[in-house]
């Protein structure tokens, strides 16, 4: 059986940072086990394939978790600063973009993952790829991990296997099951920044039409959430940037409501359109919407409203009033999510209030949980990645610290 000091049981954002940290400190008693047959799967397909790996707004209120305070804390020992700082130092260059999204400058998130690859194996720490973990536990004040290939025993053991989302790159749940064998508790897991499934009678005739809209989900009359930015519609409901970022709060709601025009009132529409229909009393309905809204969403409005494409603006008049208010305000029955196949985040996990400040757990001893296993998942736009990388660093920190006051 082989002994490492420190095992890490996952090679994305959080393995490979709690890696790279522990291999910059001096240690090489370290051993990352991968069962994809490279390591940073899933880091490589971040934002699009773009590489976002963080942003430049931080603020907590950009998260969410059992414990906020302990969130913010990991956040404020190793931030974007911190971040972008260790990257730029393995020759990496990043730029920011209007929404505070930072990217590689290659916009190539591979990139990212290959400046860290060459770093780990510069260091000299060890990576077995293509060898899944079946099982860990703790004999004599070690751990014993058993593998598909072999057994190994550690010290420390940091799990960094990543929740539920995207199971095609790896990340299928069973680290949930190894925090369980530890005695942690996970919260229920659902499927987060994830298109959203609606009915799909009011939206025919629109797939793969995409408009920048003010987005809200309701329960009943209450707004639960409210998010603007492109909406980009499907065969099975909407996608999007907006869609993405209210998705964490889709199982609370009933009603997706769009607004198509969020710089103008509904009067400034109905304005519009009546201008329209005295000076063209002869015009189809079908063109009443067109240099308003996108062509196809304006037949979408009339045939919800019961307005006849082919019927003369002037004989509708009496509905103006209603088509503006539809166009600001139109709902779609929730009916759910694409799950956790399309998802790129789970929400919910080991709770963090298990664990101490440095993410090692309160039940066991030399057990650290980062990353995705946690129950800390952020909004769209390089909030999650920050988080594995921050909590990846932070935990190796905590394996350091913890060394050096056993000299």
């Amino acid at each position: 059986m082989e002994k490492f000091g420190t095992i890490i049981i996952g090679a994305g954002a959080s393995g490979l940072f709690a890696a790279l940290h522990l291999g910059e400190s001096g240690r090489r008693d370290v051993l990352v086990l991968e069962r994809n047959d490279r390591a940073g799967r899933k880091l490589s397909a971040t934002g699009n394939g773009q590489g976002n790996v963080t942003n430049t707004d931080l603020a907590s209120s950009h998260y969410r978790s059992s414990d906020m305070r302990l969130v913010s804390s990991v956040l404020r020992r190793f931030g974007r600063e911190e971040l972008l700082r260790y990257l730029r130092s393995l020759g990496g260059m990043f730029v920011s973009d209007g929404e505070g999204r930072v990217y590689p400058a290659s916009r190539q998130a591979a990139s990212v993952t290959d400046l860290l690859r060459y770093r780990l194996a510069a260091l000299g720490i060890h990576l077995n790829t293509g060898e899944k973990v079946l099982s860990a536990h703790k004999s004599g004040g070690c751990f014993i991990v058993t593998t598909d290939r072999a057994e190994y025993s550690c010290s420390v053991l940091v799990l960094a296997c990543g929740g539920k989302a995207s199971p095609h790159f790896g990340t299928d749940g069973n680290g949930y099951e190894l925090a369980r064998s530890f005695g942690h508790t996970v919260t229920p897991l659902f499927p987060s920044l994830v298109q959203l499934k609606t009915e799909t009678a009011h939206i025919r005739g629109l797939k793969g039409v995409r408009c920048d809209c003010r987005v809200q989900l309701l329960n009943g009359r209450e707004v639960i959430g409210e998010s603007r930015g492109d909406v980009i519609f499907t065969d099975y409901g909407v996608s999007g940037n907006a869609v993405f970022r209210l998705s964490p709060l889709a199982r609370r709601a009933d009603t997706v409501m769009i607004d198509f025009l969020p710089d103008s009132d509904v009067g400034e529409l109905q304005s519009a359109l009546l201008c329209k229909t005295e000076k063209e009393p002869g015009m189809r309905a079908a063109d009443l919407f067109r240099c308003i809204v996108n062509s196809a969403v304006g037949k979408c409005v009339l045939r919800r409203c019961g307005v006849d494409e082919v019927r003369p603006v002037g004989e509708v008049s009496e509905k103006l009033g209603e088509l503006a208010k539809s166009a600001k305000g139109y709902r779609l029955k929730l009916c759910g999510s694409l799950g956790f196949d399309s998802a790129q985040v789970t929400q919910g996990g080991v709770p963090v209030t298990e664990l101490d400040e440095c993410l090692m757990s309160k039940k066991t001893g030399c057990l650290y949980i980062v990353g995705e296993l946690a129950d800390v998942d952020g909004d769209c736009g390089g909030y999650n990645l920050q988080w594995a990388f921050s909590s990846g660093w932070v935990a190796a920190g905590g394996i350091l610290g913890a060394k050096n006051e056993n000299r």
